[in-house]
């Protein structure tokens, strides 16, 4: 990350936990780099992440306030400090297991109310950390831990899901396309 964004990072930090080639420490730079471009201030930034991989992106990571809480309720979360701080910017990172799988209930309310949170869901279609188990992005036919003749259930498109449900704005962008992830991250 060019040295102009290390003022995004926690003094000291040194690397990250992800491993090689994985694509959350892309997305953890493509997010800073929204936030750099949009020229927020991230003292007055919320970051609020569940429990996986991709909820290590902004705790320990990013210079500013983070909430790591129980897996599936970290969209509960920031609606409550959301709705006690209005002005705070609230951001949500975390990953397909612990969105839409154990919080998906939650995720649909959110979308329902259409609450002024930013959640971005690094889906792997997998729950990565805890050994490979099917999730509800899992495609069709997939063999994971727990679908070893291949997952029988079709996955849920999770921008038609929020859409349907009433969230404003979705998109889907892989850390492949930098420009169009940054930029949807700033919509």
């Amino acid at each position: 990350m060019a040295r102009d964004m290390q003022r995004y990072l926690r003094p000291g930090l040194t690397s990250t936990p992800f491993c090689p080639g994985c694509g959350h420490g892309i997305l953890m730079g493509l997010i800073l780099r929204a936030i750099d471009q949009l020229e927020f201030n991230m003292d007055e930034m919320l970051f609020v992440s569940g429990i996986g991989c991709a909820a290590w992106i902004p705790s320990p990571n990013f210079n500013a306030d983070t909430l790591h809480t129980l897996h599936g309720r970290a969209i509960p979360a920031a609606t409550g400090a959301k709705l006690f701080n209005p002005k705070l910017r609230v951001v949500v990172v975390s990953g397909d297991g612990d969105l839409a799988d154990i919080g998906g209930n939650h995720l649909v309310h959110a979308a329902r109310r259409n609450t002024d949170l930013t959640v971005i869901c690094a889906s792997n279609m997998i729950y990565g950390m805890t050994g490979g188990q099917v999730s509800s992005t899992t495609s069709v036919g997939a063999l994971t831990q727990t679908t070893t003749q291949g997952n029988p259930y079709q996955p849920f498109d999770l921008c038609k899901l929020i859409i349907a449900a009433g969230a404003a704005y979705a998109a889907r962008y892989s850390v492949t396309q930098p420009f169009a992830l940054i930029a949807s991250i700033k919509n």
